[in-house]
């Protein structure tokens, strides 16, 4: 029998929430351990806003277009991430009954993270350029301890982790796609039609006996 596609949103839930119990202290952990997974919460994100200011301060060494292009991917990954959250506004944990929350956060929409999305869209900016992909390394590594942080404490579940992952790659790679269509002066909506109109000149120019 084949399941349904309601059979395996259920046992992508059940997973998820088996996986988040695994990470997530049922009691309330030390304050050591508490103070520490805080710091892991958001430190790698002000760490990589850190970097992007501190590029975008010193164009003689990295190009003003990887903070613009950052920018802009950052930005446009966090509009989807409220188009998500409006179409799913997924309870966080602490919510839902599923675990405490050991930081104090709001009782807004889980999914995705917004802190991951931030985290891993500058990750991959910075990977695509030579100049920056030891840094754009560093970031996306940054961005495990703080994924693993928000899920010890309880306001995310694993899967909003994924969902950050998948719509970063969406934010980067839609970013680099138009970046190379400004790039050889086309817009990508007239891609077709500019290539039929210099596939019309071409055949002009070539046409014997003019």
């Amino acid at each position: 029998m084949t399941p349904s596609l309601h059979d395996l949103a259920a046992a992508a839930y059940g997973a998820d929430v088996w996986l988040f119990r695994h990470i997530h202290p049922a009691q309330r952990p030390s304050m050591t351990m508490a103070r520490f997974a805080r710091v892991l919460a958001d430190a790698p994100l002000l760490a990589g806003m850190a970097l992007l200011g501190l590029m975008g301060a010193m164009p003689r060494r990295w190009p003003r277009r990887i903070v613009v292009d950052a920018t802009l991917a950052i930005a446009g990954a966090l509009v989807m991430n409220l188009g998500l959250a409006l179409l799913w506004p997924r309870a966080r944990p602490f919510v839902a009954g599923v675990g405490q929350a050991w930081m104090t956060h709001a009782a807004t929409g889980s999914f995705p993270s917004d802190h991951l999305t931030a985290q891993w869209t500058l990750a991959g900016i910075l990977l695509l350029q030579r100049s920056t992909y030891r840094w754009g390394v560093a970031v996306a590594l940054l961005g495990l301890p703080m994924a693993w942080a928000r899920i010890y404490l309880g306001v995310h579940y694993p899967g909003d982790m994924l969902g950050a992952l998948w719509v970063s790659t969406m934010a980067t790679l839609t970013l680099t796609l138009l970046r190379s269509q400004r790039s050889m002066g086309v817009a990508p909506w007239a891609s077709d039609r500019s290539q039929a109109r210099q596939e019309t000149c071409a055949k002009a120019i070539t046409r014997p006996g003019e």
